[in-house]
This record gives C-alpha cells, structure tokens and sequence, in this order.
C-alpha cells in the first residue's frame, strides 16, 4: 500500500515560497545587506521593550513580531525550518484548512517571539527564524495525528483527560529538549538559539489544536 498523502497544501507552499524569496533577496544583496535586514526587521527585544516605554516607534517594532518569521540566519537554518514546515504544515492544512494554518502560523510566531521578549526583555541581538511558527504547527499536529494510551487522571486534585495528559507530556518533552538545545549551543558572546521562541510557539499549537476538534478527526 503506497503512504497517504494529503491533497496540495497551497499556503504551507506560499509560506515556504515567501521565506526562501527573502532569503534569495539577502543572499544576492550581500552580507551587509542581510545584517541591515536582520536589524531592522529582526524581532530585537529591547526594541519592543523601548517602544512600550515610548522611546522609539511602537507600529515598527510590533510589525517585526511578524517580519522576523520570514528572515533566516543562512542556508542552513533556512533549510532545516523549511524541511520540518513542509512536513507537516500539508497535513496540518489538509485537516484545518488553509485560513487556520496560515493563522496558526502567524500566532505561533507572534507568541512565541513575545515569550522570547518577556524573558530577555533587554536582549539586543535580532531574533530571525520561522521556528516559533513552525513549532506551533508542529504542536497541533501532534495533537491532530499522534497516537496515545494515557489514561484520564487526578493530577494535584485537578481531573484531566487522556488528551490533556498526552499533550502535556509532549509540551514538557519539547520544552525539555529546548532547555537542552540551548544549554549546548547558546553561548555568552553570541546570539544563540532564542529557545522560548519554540516553547511558547509550541504551546500556541497544542492549546489551539486542542480548541480545533476538528470533525474530520
């Protein structure tokens, strides 16, 4: 039997489209001009710190929570994103629907980028990737698609389902692997990996797959 394979993903392909033409663009105009674009449309925490206490301009620094998604530090980053989002934003898109995965994408950035920003609120190094994004289509595709056997349970008095039980270990999983990534890579003199990026875009994913229920389930 041949493996199933779900109907042309039509934005999990505009997405993918989108960030390899701006890092086409960054690519052909040089290195100085793929720093300039990171510093200006790079998610730069102490950038959204300053334009909440009014010291710089509040609509630019809110369009890079969007921007930063669509820009990569290189070949490499970019390709590792890419290869994870077309697996398995078709599968999201075929049981979602485009409008939800599009959206999904967007707010697993957004989130994710903000997590990032609440802990290192003067960070000054340009947050670039689709990692948060791509994270939270990877979290509701854990939920849509993973297979499980937990049990309903108390846990601290509270009552919670198999599915709740199941997405929470997979959360503290990623989350766990995460921390992990970062102690290995992160450095003191570098950018590094900006790790809750992928937490919080992870957990955007599992909460809004969880509220999905989607009926073709």
């Amino acid at each position: 039997m041949k493996p199933f394979k779900p109907p042309q993903a039509h934005v999990t392909n505009w997405l993918i489209g989108a960030c390899v033409a701006v890092e086409g663009a960054a690519w052909l105009g040089g290195a100085g001009f793929g720093d300039r674009l990171a510093l200006n449309f790079g998610l730069i925490p102490a950038r959204l710190t300053a334009a909440l206490a009014g010291h710089s301009d509040p609509a630019g620094a809110a369009l890079t929570l969007v921007s930063h998604m669509f820009l990569h530090a290189g070949l490499f980053h970019l390709g590792l994103n890419l290869l994870f989002l077309g697996w398995v934003g078709r599968y999201v898109e075929w049981v979602a629907g485009w409008r939800s995965l599009l959206l999904l994408f967007l707010a697993g950035g957004i989130v994710g980028g903000l997590a990032q920003w609440l802990v290192a609120p003067a960070a000054t190094a340009p947050i670039v990737g689709a990692s948060g994004a791509i994270a939270a289509v990877f979290g509701a595709y854990v939920v849509i698609f993973a297979q499980h056997r937990a049990r309903a349970r108390r846990v601290l008095g509270l009552s919670l389902s198999g599915d709740t039980l199941s997405s929470l270990w997979l959360a503290a999983t990623w989350i766990g692997l995460q921390l992990l990534t970062g102690l290995v890579f992160n450095t003191a003199g570098g950018g590094g990996i900006a790790i809750w990026t992928h937490i919080g875009g992870f957990l955007t994913g599992l909460l809004v797959a969880n509220v999905w229920r989607h009926p073709r389930l």
